[in-house]
């Protein structure tokens, strides 16, 4: 069973629900879900907040922090997950930004490649934060981002 299946089964079996801020996925981790029998039962929203000004505007997240962490950060990604329970109501938020190709505001770096991706799950009032370097094309990486994401939340349920 793939892991987005083994996920959904067990949101189903535990009657839990999934709220989602995605960033460097823009809706892939959702669309991924909502090809799985079930999802409707689970799956509560997702944000694509590809922008600044969607994370500013839409989750509060100031610009000073944007600018001092950038967009892609483990940092804003802990901002935009703590904030998410005021835009979906759900059981399980999580958040993940990262870098999938190259910055327009050149954002990468040794400490940061391309291929970054940040992860914050939040359940039971209680913060769970991975980060991770993936290697391949800009689709690529995104498959393997959504496919981490899934296998972190399921391992935080576990």
């Amino acid at each position: 069973m793939s892991e987005v299946h083994q996920l959904v089964r067990m949101l189903k079996d535990k009657n839990l629900t999934l709220g989602l801020a995605e960033s460097v996925t823009c809706g892939m981790a959702a669309y991924k879900l909502s090809n799985v029998k079930g999802i409707s039962e689970v799956l509560r929203g997702s944000i694509a907040c590809y922008t600044p000004e969607v994370k500013i505007a839409l989750f509060g997240i100031s610009k000073r922090m944007i600018e001092k962490y950038t967009c892609e950060s483990m940092q804003v990604t802990q901002a935009l997950v703590t904030k998410l329970p005021k835009l979906i109501p759900a059981d399980v938020y999580v958040a993940v930004t990262g870098l999938a190709s190259p910055s327009p505001n050149g954002s990468e770096s040794k400490i940061k490649p391309v291929g970054t991706a940040f992860i914050c799950v939040r359940y039971k009032n209680k913060l769970y934060k991975t980060k991770h370097v993936f290697k391949g094309t800009p689709l690529q990486i995104k498959n393997k981002i959504c496919l981490e994401l899934y296998r972190f939340i399921s391992s935080i349920l576990e």
